[in-house]
């Protein structure tokens, strides 16, 4: 806000300020030459739909006696002069409706009547006829209230000083005016507003007739004003019409007020300088919201938006399309690049990894997990990375989308059968009516996740093609920046993949008292709570919040960032751990929980006690690398480990069969009806 349009038109030029809502041609004319024309470095933007309206104003009670005093003629009239001298415009005032004819008709009335006529009164004199012909002419003065005999009436203006015509205009119109300032003139532009409102106030509340200088918009025109005007209409101004000539018969220009911006507005905030382009509102508008402030209290801010609220249907024809209410803006590139090159890391983490396994597949560390799905893992958990190293690309497009569509969902699928699967096994192995389908070996669980990754393979199929992701426009805080629009099939596959991770869970609840080495079960189990809990969050925050576009970048990135190393995480670094530590071997994976460190069962004697070291550990079995066969193993041993490796399975089998036929002779005796320990 600046006192004059010196200071506005400077502050525009200088960037200081971004634009201006409301000028004055007549009063900045020199102004936009200088700024506008020479310097450019104001701009003008067209009309904003103000009408200035300077001239005369009447009160609404004063227009009702008589609908012609919206026009300067009327006042010629001695009648509607007369009005103006009452001190108050009772209710239901009407004007005497004595024409000149009609008076003219009573005289001659008069004339023939006796009090005239000698012919019809013999003892008349001329006395008497021109006492009734008096009566007569005062009882016209009283009905049409001329008994002021032509005193002036006042006509309200503004101080000297502000250069108003309203003395020109009455006398070169020879209108009975007594032009006059009511108030002081000595008070400053607002003071002198505020006093000439507060005499309009108590004249309407009056009633009293008052003809008055105003120019619209104003807040005394607005809807909650206490008082109703009436503009009066005055000679038409055009071109010809010159106040320095004694012959200037004309009212007051119609001002089109102007907008006005900085030439800086567009590269500093292009939705401000769009929204200034388009906008319009009428001088009633600017009125009402004055007068809200003023006569309700309100702050600018509330004023603004009531009348918003209030009008937008009318206004909304008037605004520019609502894209471009907004600036276009993109993901921060250093932001891009930062979480670019974190899942690039991530990705050399779990390429490292794979290798490890691949090279450490003997180590029982290793191959307690089976090596085939912890490959198969670390290849999902590589691929789901390129959700996030796709977005190198900086614009958003539909083949964008698709791509990394297919890098999230079907990463996920890899990396949740694989673990799955692993985790099927186990619980196969310790439940004997799964054990009674057949043996899980590594080709059959292969098969099975050929299946399980088919079947998302084929969703995301159907997804492209059907209806295949488009790119969609987010607004937050003026601000609007393109991602990849969230249809039902989002929701669908979500849903479908936080089914999976709670089944999943719940498989790994089931099997947590399975032996296996390191505890596996429990480690995907945690990974899987902690994926389902980082997944949920991230959703919650993605869909009920709006943010930046590097807000909303961020969100997503960290929904593969987080949980897919965490998860990779917590299943392999405590097997290379212990690999780092020598002690990828040390780690008994018996089938049976509690055995002996040899691998036989506490109260089964040993197949082979006090034998060699590699007898002690021929009881560990690799439970969870599948059933395979011996000949399976040996193509793969050579030598030395392969004879080693056929004698521990040997033994093993024989501690097995014979645990199993100690427990069968312990229920023949329990359940013979001929021992002693039947029950």
């Amino acid at each position: 806000m600046y006192g004059t349009y010196d200071e506005s038109f400077a502050a525009l030029s200088s960037g200081a300020g971004d634009f201006l809502m409301e000028a004055y041609p007549k009063y900045t004319q020199y102004l936009i030459d200088e700024f506008v024309t020479d310097r450019r470095t104001v701009v003008y933007v067209g009309p904003s739909g103000i009408i200035g309206e300077t001239g005369w104003y009447i009160p609404e009670y004063v227009w009702e006696v008589s609908t012609i005093t919206d026009s300067y003629i009327a006042y010629y009239d001695e009648r509607i002069q007369a009005m103006f001298r009452l001190n108050t415009i009772p209710v239901g005032f009407q004007l005497d409706n004595t024409t000149l004819r009609s008076a003219v008709d009573d005289i001659d009335l008069i004339l023939e009547s006796p009090a005239c006529n000698a012919a019809l009164n013999a003892s008349l004199v001329a006395a008497d006829c021109t006492a009734t012909v008096e009566a007569f002419l005062e009882l016209l003065r009283v009905r049409a209230n001329l008994e002021d005999h032509g005193t002036p009436i006042p006509l309200w203006t503004m101080p000297d000083a502000w250069g108003t015509l309203d003395r020109v205009i009455v006398q070169n119109l020879s209108l009975n005016f007594n032009v006059t300032c009511p108030v002081s003139q000595t008070l400053g532009v607002d003071e002198t507003m505020d006093a000439m409102v507060a005499v309009t106030r108590v004249a309407y509340i009056a009633r009293k007739p008052f003809i008055q200088y105003w120019t619209k918009p104003h807040y005394v025109f607005a809807d909650s004003s206490p008082a109703r005007l009436h503009r009066v209409q005055l000679p038409e101004f055009d071109l010809s019409c010159n106040v320095s000539s004694s012959a200037y018969r004309c009212g007051y220009e119609n001002e089109r007020v102007l907008k006005l911006m900085s030439s800086k507005l567009v590269a500093k905030n292009s939705v401000a300088a769009s929204f200034v382009d388009h906008f319009t509102y009428t001088s009633q508008d600017q009125s009402n919201i004055l007068g809200q402030m003023v006569f309700n209290g309100k702050s600018l801010e509330e004023a603004t938006c009531e009348w918003v609220i209030a009008n937008y249907a009318a206004m909304e024809a008037n605004m520019p399309d609502p894209s471009l209410l907004v600036t276009p803006t993109e993901v921060s590139p250093a932001l891009r690049i930062a979480f670019i090159v974190v899942a690039a890391a991530e990705l050399a983490i779990f390429v490292l990894f794979a290798f490890g396994v691949v090279h450490y597949r003997r180590v029982r560390a290793v191959l307690s997990g089976s090596p085939k799905f912890l490959v198969l893992m670390l290849l999902g958990a590589s691929w789901s990375m390129f959700w996030v190293i796709l977005s190198y690309q900086e614009e958003v497009t539909p083949n964008l989308c698709i791509a990394r569509v297919w890098a999230r969902h079907l990463g996920f699928a890899i990396i949740f059968a694989a673990i799955f699967l692993k985790t099927w096994r186990i619980a196969s192995v310790f439940n004997i009516k799964s054990s009674k389908g057949g043996q899980l070996t590594d080709r059959v669980l292969l098969y099975r996740f050929l299946l399980i990754v088919g079947y998302a393979t084929v969703n995301l199929v159907a997804w492209s093609v059907s209806t295949p992701p488009t790119t969609g426009t987010v607004v937050s805080n003026n601000e609007s920046y393109l991602v990849c629009k969230v249809t039902w099939w989002d929701n669908a596959i979500y849903i479908e993949e936080l089914v999976a991770m709670v089944a999943l869970g719940l498989l790994c609840y089931r099997v947590r008292k399975a032996p296996s080495a390191f505890n596996e079960s429990k480690h995907i189990g945690l990974a899987v709570c902690n994926w389902i809990i980082m997944g949920i969050i991230l959703q919650i925050i993605l869909n009920s919040t709006t943010g930046t576009a590097d807000f909303f970048f961020a969100i997503q990135s960290l929904e593969v960032l987080v949980p897919v190393p965490i998860a990779v995480m917590i299943l392999m670094a405590p097997k290379f751990y212990l690999i780092l530590r020598g002690k990828g071997n040390d780690v008994a994976t018996s089938s049976y929980r509690g055995s002996n460190p040899n691998g036989s069962h506490p109260k089964t004697p040993s197949a082979n006690a006090g034998g060699s070291g590699s007898n002690q550990k021929s009881g560990d079995m690799e439970m969870s690398s599948g059933n395979e066969s011996e000949n399976g193993r040996t193509a793969q041993l050579s030598g030395k480990a392969a004879v080693q490796e056929i004698r521990s399975l040997r033994n093993e089998n024989t501690r097995l069969l014979k645990e199993v036929e100690a427990m069968r002779t312990q229920l023949l005796r329990m359940h013979n009806p001929h021992s002693g320990n039947a029950v």
